[in-house]
């Protein structure tokens, strides 16, 4: 599906007040009326907000809200324009794009991604915030992971580190340094509001060698539905690309592993089994392209702007909540529209210091890597 197609689905919404379309067509008269801009590349588009830094705070939008119907009646008038003239970007005071939009334009994009190589590359950074056992100050801990998984004979590889704990913020710091600035943390056999920590947990500060080997367990995964099931490369052939039948073919996989969910039940573990096939398997790119496409139909996925991820990168945001313990927990996906790849997933919730400073601790998966690729793994 090209940028034109995505347009088109777009124009399903609600239709646009005579006001609006009035206003827009200006708007799109001016902009024939400057001479034609050279094709801007996806990967180059920039939106103009400004960026939020992690750490400190999780990452937090700079504008939220859909896309404005003028920019969607600009966009739909501009269909009969040549492609290398389709601005998608917003001009200033414009709102930025809705959930759908960006979906459908990763999914575009994510269609023309390599489709081959000698290994199946993931590389992940895995953080969590967490409140220190003394609950003073939130302590934020990484690690990264990268695995190999070979197509066609030879053995799979993994390599992986542990990449160290520290004060999550300037403020944070403070008190840590208040607190005797220590190297390690123990923590108690009851952690409840401490954030994602083991009981009894031990937490060094200083970071861990480099270790790796024979990686013998593929891609699976015990909390994923389709990572737990789908075992061999045989298997990941029979997921279909076309959207319909992926739809229907992901919802069967649900109903027998967990049963038939119905509504809004159903529409969240569908988003999860699409997550799955865009961040965890080696499908096709016209799959894992499908699965956006669904994503983009699914309600309750809203824009929240250009941000920063854990690692720097900037991609656009889409927040979401999930039930998850018996409550509703705040999750995003920051995914990078002109290339269609996820950048980052995160969790977050609230807990408060022994000091009562309300503070935000949760966890993350950002990708380094994902997709095919011809080098060899790491010795």
């Amino acid at each position: 599906m090209d940028e034109l197609e995505a347009v088109r689905e777009l124009l399903s919404e609600p239709a646009p007040t005579a006001e609006t379309v009035a206003s827009g067509r200006a708007r799109l008269q001016a902009l024939l009326a400057v001479p034609a801009m050279p094709a801007v590349q996806p990967e180059r588009r920039r939106y103009r907000a400004s960026r939020v830094v992690w750490p400190g705070r999780w990452w937090r939008p700079v504008r939220n809200g859909l896309i404005g119907a003028a920019a969607a009646i600009a966009v739909a008038l501009a269909v009969a324009v040549p492609s290398n003239s389709l601005r998608i970007s917003p001009d200033a005071g414009e709102e930025l794009p809705s959930a759908r939009q960006v979906l459908l334009t990763a999914a575009s994009a994510m269609a023309k991604a390599p489709s081959d190589g000698a290994y199946w590359r993931t590389g992940v950074v895995t953080g969590q915030l967490f409140l220190s056992p003394d609950r003073r100050y939130v302590i934020e801990r990484r690690s990264e992971r990268e695995i190999w998984l070979r197509r066609y004979g030879g053995r799979d590889r993994w390599t992986g580190r542990y990449l160290g704990a520290h004060p999550a913020s300037a403020r944070d710091e403070q008190a840590w340094r208040e607190a005797g600035a220590p190297g390690r943390w123990r923590y108690p056999a009851d952690v409840a509001g401490l954030g994602r920590i083991s009981p009894q947990a031990l937490v060094q500060a200083a970071p861990g060698v480099q270790q790796g080997g024979i990686h013998r367990v593929g891609w699976r995964n015990a909390d994923g539905i389709l990572t737990k099931r789908l075992a061999t490369w045989k298997a990941l052939g029979s997921i279909p690309a076309d959207p319909a039948r992926l739809r229907a073919f992901l919802v069967g996989a649900i109903a027998r592993e967990n049963g038939a969910y119905v509504g809004r039940e159903m529409e969240a573990e569908l988003r999860e089994t699409c997550l799955e096939l865009i961040t965890a398997l080696p499908v096709p790119p016209e799959v894992r392209a499908a699965a956006y496409e669904i994503l983009a139909s699914i309600p309750g996925m809203r824009a929240e702007g250009r941000v920063t991820d854990p690692l720097g990168r900037t991609g656009q945001a889409l927040g979401y909540q999930v039930v998850k313990e018996g409550r509703l927990t705040d999750e995003r996906l920051v995914i990078d529209p002109g290339s269609g790849l996820p950048l980052a997933q995160q969790t977050s919730d609230t807990s408060r210091t022994a000091d009562g400073r309300d503070v935000e601790v949760g966890y993350f998966t950002a990708y380094q890597q994902i997709g095919w690729t011809d080098e060899e793994p790491t010795p």
